[in-house]
C-alpha cells in the first residue's frame, strides 16, 4: 500500500481546483473510493485525471481504470521502480531525458529525449520504456495539472539496430498507456532529425496508434530550432539555455536523490488482483479498453 504523497511528492494536501470544477472533482473522488479494486488514489489524482480529460468525468473514469489496470498487468514496466537499479541506470546513462525550464507562450512544458550513446546492442527496450514512464511521473509531480506538454524526440544517432531491439509487448503497453491512461494534456510530438528509415518505424507502431495521436505527430529532418522558439532551447539546439547533457545530469541527480523512495512507493498504485476484493455484485471494476482519451485532444 502506498505510504507517500501521490501523484505529487511534495503536495499531500489537495491542490486548488477551479471553482467551476470542484463538484466534479469531489464526485470523481467519491466514485474512486467506491471502486473495490482501485489503489489508494487521492483527491489530487481525481483532479489530475479530470484536468487531463478536459473535465469530462466519464473519460476520467476510463483513464483511471486503464491506469490502474496497466500498472497491474505490466510488471516489466511498472514494478521494481528503483531509479538506481542497473537497468534504469543503463538507460539514463545512454540517453538524455530533459524537461526544459521555460514554458511556451501557451503555457506548455517542453520535454526532450535523445540518445547520448548510439550502440544498439546496449539498449533494453523494456527498461527504456520503464525509465521514460518514471521520468514522466516525476515531471507530473513537479508540474501538477499543467496546460500541456510538447514532446521532442531527437532521432540523431538512432539506427536500424535500435529498431531491431524493440519488443512488441512493452511497445504495445507503452502505446496503450500513453493514449488511454497517461494523465496529461499532450499537445504535440515533434520527431526531429528524422532518420531515413522513418517509414519502417511507422510501419511498426502505426497499427497501435489511433488518429488522435497520429494527428499530433510532426516530422522534421532538421533540428528543433526550425520549429520552436530559440529562447526555449539549449545551446546545442541553437538556443541560449544550458546544454542538454548538463540539464540531463542535473535532473538525473535530482531524481536519484529526491524521488527514489517516492518512485519505489508508486509501484503500489495498481489495480488489486481480481480475486482479492470484489464488489457486492462480484463484477470487475475494469471496463473494456478505452476508445479515446481526451488527454490527447487539442483545444
Amino acid at each position: 500500500m502506498s505510504t507517500l504523497s501521490h501523484p505529487y511528492k511534495d503536495c499531500p494536501e489537495p491542490k486548488e481546483v477551479p471553482t467551476e470544477y470542484r463538484k466534479d472533482v469531489d464526485a470523481l473522488f467519491e466514485w474512486i473510493k467506491q471502486q473495490p479494486r482501485f489503489p489508494a488514489f487521492t483527491l489530487n489524482h481525481a483532479h489530475l485525471f479530470l484536468h487531463a480529460c478536459h473535465w469530462v468525468i466519464e473519460d476520467a473514469k476510463k483513464a483511471l481504470q486503464k491506469y490502474a489496470h496497466i500498472h497491474a498487468t505490466a510488471p516489466d514496466i511498472f514494478d521494481n521502480r528503483d531509479i538506481l537499479s542497473s537497468g534504469v541506470q543503463l538507460v539514463l546513462n545512454m540517453t538524455h531525458m530533459v524537461s526544459l525550464p521555460k514554458l511556451t507562450p501557451e503555457g506548455y512544458r517542453l520535454l526532450c529525449y535523445r540518445l547520448s550513446e548510439t550502440d544498439p546492442s546496449r539498449m533494453n527496450f523494456a527498461e527504456a520504456v520503464k525509465t521514460f514512464c518514471m521520468f514522466n511521473d516525476v515531471q507530473i509531480s513537479k508540474d501538477g495539472p499543467i496546460d500541456g506538454y510538447i514532446v521532442v524526440f531527437d532521432m540523431k544517432g538512432v539506427r536500424l539496430g535500435h529498431l531491431a531491439r524493440v519488443q512488441f509487448g512493452p511497445l504495445r503497453t507503452f502505446m496503450s498507456y500513453i493514449q488511454d491512461a497517461h494523465p496529461v494534456r499532450l499537445r504535440k510530438i515533434y520527431i526531429v532529425h528524422t532518420a531515413s528509415f522513418i517509414n519502417q518505424v511507422m510501419s511498426l507502431i502505426k497499427p497501435l496508434i489511433r488518429s488522435e495521436l497520429l494527428g499530433l505527430l510532426q516530422f522534421c529532418s532538421s533540428g528543433p530550432i526550425d520549429i520552436l522558439p530559440a529562447e526555449l532551447l539549449p545551446k546545442d539546439y541553437g538556443g541560449p539555455l544550458t546544454e542538454l547533457a548538463a540539464m540531463h545530469a542535473e535532473q538525473k541527480k535530482e531524481i536519484e536523490t529526491d524521488y527514489r523512495e517516492w518512485l519505489i512507493d508508486s509501484g503500489s498504485l495498481k489495480e488489486a488482483p481480481k480475486n482479492s476484493t470484489t464488489s457486492s455484485s462480484g463484477s470487475s471494476s475494469i471496463k473494456p479498453p478505452v476508445k479515446g482519451f481526451r488527454g490527447l485532444e487539442i483545444d
